[in-house]
């Protein structure tokens, strides 16, 4: 499948830059994930007043969660969520079919996600977004994923664009490392719309899926470059009736169907010039896809000046706008996710944090796919088939089989305890701080007394 990677012959050191950059990728997008978790869902004062020091670690001593029903869902330390699992699902499905992105492959292995979780490392499906919920579940979902999610965004009212696509395409950038944009854009499309529908949302996975391409290939090296991209993607979009118009409905009007991919809107955010531009934690758009996106071309656009100004690169760069992107709050484990992805890939893995990096877990096993990926893209030299025999994790049921209905059940009754064990702990924690502060005013009060019947 590969076309062209010629580029890789251009110099010594652009193989190894490049596999830097896939690892970059990958790692960046798990990394932001994990990271993002800590500030997932709250407001940006909340989340400051959390996190006074804005730093995070996820080796020793590492940075303690903040303890709320939300974050107790999540009962392994320093670790992705849905978000990235939904991207391994794509790498999974390229590795085990030798090569081969297959939507419909995709779409299989996440109807098993939805109900038995990421079986190679045996993580169980937390954070199901509502659209991909709807859609996975429906009846008619595998016979054709296209249809089920195109007629479930109709009926929403064509209103329905959230981020849960374009969580997950930034591995497409890589395995598309040797095709040409059109096809890039057309694969990013085609794996878009097995979910999300609206144009909105396939603009938007084509222009992560392009910006990954081509800072591999080395042809995104300025600002200008990115702004190619976007406007290259919106003309693409644009152009294809079924992207466009999704059901190619006749009651509505040639404006109305403009308005679907609205030129304003979209620039908007693409050129926000500030964190604040984006209101990331508004809680009426809080998983829209436009400011998942926006934030993403924010930080690369800020990373690209400051690696221009500053050689080598340093880690403070991720680091830094990973920090401030969480720091606003909203879906902020989403919203690092894709960025750290495309951010990940400009300064690749060499810039990552290792206080971050060597504290992720799974990142082994990570590392292992991500060294299997660069070969199977043409990216790393060595042999595919001398790991085939090491990899069946690949499999849709992650070679270990799937759980059993029995199985399932008890797994669920487990993590519903677990929940319910944190939550208790937390409240115990929460009184036993109530009090503690009661009695040191108390205390004071005390005091006050003593002190001014002594003077009397």
């Amino acid at each position: 499948m590969i076309a062209d990677l010629d580029f890789l012959s251009s110099h010594p050191f652009v193989r190894s830059t490049a596999r830097d950059k896939v690892f970059g990728t990958i790692f960046g997008s798990a990394l932001g994930d994990a990271i993002g978790l800590y500030t997932e869902f709250l407001p940006q004062h909340e989340a400051e007043r959390s996190y006074p020091l804005r730093k995070f670690s996820l080796i020793s001593p590492v940075t303690p969660v903040r303890s709320d029903s939300h974050r107790s869902k999540f009962y392994t330390k320093n670790a992705w969520t849905d978000d990235t699992d939904h991207a391994l699902l794509i790498i999974l499905s390229y590795l085990h079919n030798e090569g081969k992105i297959s939507p419909r492959d995709f779409a299989a292995r996440l109807q098993i996600w939805i109900e038995q979780g990421l079986r190679c490392l045996d993580r169980p499906p937390m954070g199901i977004g509502q659209l991909v919920g709807g859609v996975v579940k429906d009846p008619a979902f595998l016979e054709s994923p296209e249809d089920v999610a195109r007629k479930r965004w109709i009926k929403s009212g064509r209103h329905v664009a959230p981020n849960g696509s374009l969580m997950r395409t930034h591995p497409l950038g890589i395995m598309c490392v040797g095709f040409d944009l059109e096809k890039t854009f057309r694969i990013a499309a085609d794996m878009s719309v097995v979910t999300h529908a609206d144009p909105r949302c396939v603009v938007a996975c084509c222009i992560s899926t392009a910006l990954i391409r081509g800072i591999l290939r080395g042809e995104i090296v300025v600002e200008a470059d990115v702004d190619a991209i976007l406007q290259q993607a919106y003309d693409w979009v644009k152009a294809q009736p079924e992207l466009l118009d999704p059901g190619q409905d006749a009651e509505l009007t040639p404006r109305e169907v403009a308005g679907l991919l609205d030129l304003k809107e979209f620039e908007r955010h693409v050129h926000a010039k500030s964190w604040d531009d984006l209101k990331l934690d508004s809680a009426q758009q809080i998983g829209y896809v436009y400011k998942c996106l926006g934030c993403a071309i924010l930080a690369l656009r800020l990373g690209m000046r400051q690696t221009a100004s500053h050689f080598p690169t340093s880690p403070d760069v991720f680091e830094d706008l990973i920090t401030d992107l969480i720091m606003c709050g909203g879906d902020a484990d989403t919203n690092a996710c894709v960025t750290g992805a495309i951010l990940g890939c400009w300064v690749g893995y060499s810039c990552l944090p290792p206080t971050w990096s060597n504290g992720l877990t799974h990142g082994e096993w990570l590392g292992k796919k991500t060294g299997r990926l660069c070969r199977m893209v043409g990216v790393a030299c060595g042999s595919v088939e001398a790991v085939k025999e090491i990899d069946a994790d690949t499999a849709p049921d992650g070679g270990k089989g799937l759980l059993s209905k029995e199985e399932l059940d008890r797994r669920e009754r487990d993590i519903i305890l677990m929940i319910l064990t944190r939550d208790k702990e937390r409240k115990e924690e929460e009184e036993g701080e109530k009090q503690k502060a009661q009695g040191k005013g108390f205390g004071r009060w005390l005091k006050g007394i003593s002190g001014s019947s002594s003077v009397n």
